[in-house]
Formats: structure tokens, C-alpha cells, sequence
């Protein structure tokens, strides 16, 4: 069963037409918190379900999931017969310098909806190293097994961490996670799907598998556990007054201040309202919770000892209707609160990076090719 967001709100993204992603330099008017409503401006467009951001050398990066293609397909696990989802070298990464756009990688596998390419999984995040190399997650959101069906080009890039060397055009594969999740398989069936990716000393990584629902470290070819999150309960007026069983599904990764291991959880179907939890991991120590009381959170960003998260529905992506979400300031649990937002009313966000002063923010995440980045102040 795929349990990403993306294919969640698949249904959703045909309605994406009737709400407009934000002008640039607009006031959101749907935004919630106290004091002044933050200002924002467009500083990407035209994405194809973009994902998550990062910032080095002054440049921004936006990974871009795709728009699926015409290739081999799967059944899609999230609607009923005869919707399939469908591969195509779609996906990218796009770099926006002295603010000018470009893509500066084409070609990598993406898997979308069948003839609209929404809500695609593809290249999830990124980290830079050096002044050429880009290391990108490669999503799935399938059994291991069944990477069997497509090209040799794309089984050997879906569910890995690839290095890209963007000087020389060279492409390795840091790690196999689709084969170590069907090596292990720690919580429920063979799922995998690579999303967020936070570095990890020299040359190792550590990634989140939203399928596995696991956090693991790869490097030189290498994967291994880190943590693996289990089975929920709880009630969601969607499935009737009886507890019922979800899975957690962690989605971003980023090391905090004091030099822990954040990790943001999605929660499966039925994606309970005010489920979602800041996880806190210290390598050797059992993973326990940091922060409560969000909803489907999908990116994580630090400023200084502050946390900042994104909401991809605040409703809960089973509430229907398209997945309107937020960035949030969050709380450690101990404070007594959960949240506060800074902006609020955005179409499908995902990915949030904090720049000299403002959070970058990817919005339109199930758009196939109106998705954009917007600039947040925080000040």
C-alpha cells in the first residue's frame, strides 16, 4: 500500500484548476496567526509536483517528483480499478540563481497518474556536496519487487539515494533502499518510498522511507536501520467511532541545534486531524516524541533553536476537497502547545527551506506543472 501523501490526494488534484497557487508579492488572507499577515512572492513557477528545498552556495534547489509518462503501470493502490499510475523520465531538479530558473536535471524517473501526471512520486529531496554534486532521494511508493517491470534505467534509480555529478554527467547510487526495506521490512508489508535526505557526516546521508516507514543511513553503497516507526490507533469521524490502524510515515529528516535527528510524520489513512508528531532521535537511543497535536506534516526546517513545519492538509487529507495546509511554527510538547501559524490557506505546500530570514515554501505539490516556490518573510 502506498501511503505517501502524493498518491493520498490524488483525487484532489483534479481540483487544483479552481485554487490558484499565490501571486507574486500577495497577502495571504487565510492566514491565521496574530500580528501583521506575512507577505510573499512567487520566486519559482511552473513545477512539476515539487517537493522539497535546499539552499547552498546561495543558490536554491527544488526537487520536482514529475509528471508520470506513457511507460509501464502499476494499478493505483488509492483508487479503485481501472486507475493505474504510470512511469515516465519526468522527473527534475530545478535551480533558481540570482533568479533566474533552470533545470538543472532532467530525465528521472516519476510515477503519476495515468494521463494527467498529478500527484506524482519521483525526486523528493536533496542535499549538495561539493559545487557539483546533487544527491536526490528517488521515490516509489511500491512493493520492491515491483521495479522489476520498468527499464533497467529506472530500476536502478527508483526507491535509491543517487549522487548526480552535474560537471561530468556521472550518476551512482549511494544506496539501495528498496532492497534493504526487502531485506528487512521492519513494520507492516514491502513498501519503499525515499523522501527526505539530510547529510550525515562525510559522504553519509540519512533518509526517511515513507513506505518502510523507517529512517535509515546510506553511504558508499551501504544502507542501514536507524529507527523504524510503528502502528498507530486511533478514531476519525471518516472510519466510525471504533479505534482503527494507521501507520505513522515519517516524511523529512533534519538534524536540530542541539544535534539530534528531527524526523516529521504524515500519519497514514485516515489521516487524523491533530495525529501528527515531531519525532527526536539521538543515534543509540530509542526515537520518542518531541512534538504533538500537527497535521500530516511533510517538511521540517530549523532557524536557530526555532522549528518550522509544513502542513500539506490542515483539515486532514481524507477531509476531501484539495489539500489546503500551512507553515508552522512548532513547540516541543513540554511547552504546553503545539503550534502557531505563519502562513496558512496554501494549496498542497510540501517543502520548506529557511533562507537569511525567510522560509522558502513549495506549493501546488500534486500540481504536474503549475507548482511554484514562495518567499515568506519570518521577521
Amino acid at each position: 500500500m502506498r501511503k505517501t501523501m502524493i498518491t493520498a490526494v490524488a483525487a484532489s488534484a483534479a481540483l487544483a484548476a479552481g485554487v490558484a497557487t499565490m501571486p507574486a508579492d500577495a497577502t495571504d488572507g487565510a492566514h491565521a496567526g496574530k500580528g501583521p499577515v506575512p507577505r510573499y512572492k512567487v520566486v519559482a513557477q511552473n513545477l512539476h509536483n515539487p517537493r522539497q528545498i535546499t539552499f547552498a552556495h546561495g543558490d536554491m534547489y527544488v526537487a520536482e517528483a514529475g509528471q508520470g509518462g506513457h511507460g509501464a503501470c502499476l494499478p493505483d493502490p488509492e483508487a479503485p480499478p481501472p486507475a493505474q499510475v504510470c512511469y515516465g523520465p519526468t522527473g527534475s531538479v530545478t535551480r533558481v540563481r540570482a533568479g533566474k530558473q533552470h533545470r538543472v536535471l532532467k530525465g528521472l524517473p516519476s510515477i503519476g497518474a495515468e494521463g494527467t501526471g498529478s500527484s506524482s512520486i519521483g525526486p523528493s529531496d536533496l542535499a549538495v556536496v561539493g559545487k557539483h554534486t546533487l544527491v536526490v532521494s528517488i521515490g516509489f511508493g511500491s512493493a520492491p519487487k515491483n521495479r522489476a517491470m520498468f527499464s533497467k534505467y529506472a530500476q536502478k534509480q527508483l526507491a535509491h539515494l543517487m549522487s548526480f555529478n552535474l560537471a561530468t554527467g556521472k550518476r551512482t547510487s549511494v544506496g539501495d533502499l528498496g532492497r534493504h526495506e526487502a531485506k528487512t521490512n521492519p513494520v507492516d508489508n514491502r513498501d519503499t518510498d525515499p523522501s527526505g535526505v539530510a547529510k550525515a557526516g562525510k559522504l553519509g546521508f540519512v533518509v526517511t522511507d515513507s513506505g518502510g516507514n523507517t529512517v535509515v543511513s546510506a553511504k558508499a553503497g551501504k544502507v542501514k536501520s536507524v529507527a523504524a516507526f510503528q502502528d498507530r490507533k486511533g478514531i476519525s469521524p471518516i472510519t466510525g467511532p471504533e479505534p482503527k490502524t494507521y501507520q505513522s510515515v515519517p516524511t523529512d529528516i533534519v538534524r536540530g541545534p542541539d544535534g539530534a535527528w528531527y524526523v516529521s510524520e504524515l500519519t497514514g489513512f485516515p489521516f487524523i486531524q491533530g495525529a501528527a508528531r515531531i519525532w527526536r532521535i539521538v543515534p543509540g537511543h530509542k526515537p520518542h516524541v518531541w512534538a504533538k497535536g500537527l497535521t500530516n506534516v511533510t517538511s521540517l526546517a530549523f532557524d536557530g533553536k526555532k522549528l518550522y513545519a509544513v502542513q500539506i492538509s490542515d483539515a486532514g487529507l481524507a477531509a476531501g476537497g484539495p489539500p489546503i495546509g500551512s507553515l508552522r511554527r512548532v513547540f516541543p510538547k513540554s511547552s504546553g502547545k503545539a503550534s502557531k501559524p505563519i502562513v496558512s490557506g496554501v494549496f498542497a505546500p510540501y517543502g520548506v527551506a529557511i533562507h537569511h530570514g525567510a522560509a522558502y515554501l513549495s506549493t501546488g505539490s500534486v500540481d504536474p506543472a503549475n507548482g511554484s516556490v514562495i518567499k515568506v518573510p519570518l521577521g
